[in-house]
């Protein structure tokens, strides 16, 4: 084992063409989080557009749809109360079958 006297950490003569590129960062992580705050933001906008029209708490599904991860949870959860609630305002309902 060979120790680095500027870090005092410990690395084998086998792991050094795995170091190579130590020094690099990965832009992956960021921009696939970002990527996914973007459609985050685009589902919660047309989740407002869909609770203001269904006369739902707009404002408040939109906030929780935009809350990062949980937003995800939140459109699913919308979903299922959209389609099992009635819908409300509206004047000339369907006739039904």
């Amino acid at each position: 084992m060979h120790m680095n006297v500027y870090t005092g950490t410990y690395r084998t003569p086998s792991m050094a063409p795995y170091m190579m590129y130590h020094h690099t960062q990965s832009f992956a992580g960021p921009v696939l989080l970002i990527g996914l705050w973007v459609i985050q933001l685009l589902i919660a906008f047309l989740l407002y557009r869909d609770a203001k029209e269904q006369k739902m708490l707009a404002p408040v599904w939109t906030i929780f749809a935009i809350i990062p991860f949980f937003g995800y949870l939140t459109d699913l959860l919308y979903l299922i109360i959209r389609e099992i609630r009635a819908p409300r305002g509206t004047a000339n309902p369907p006739a039904s079958l």
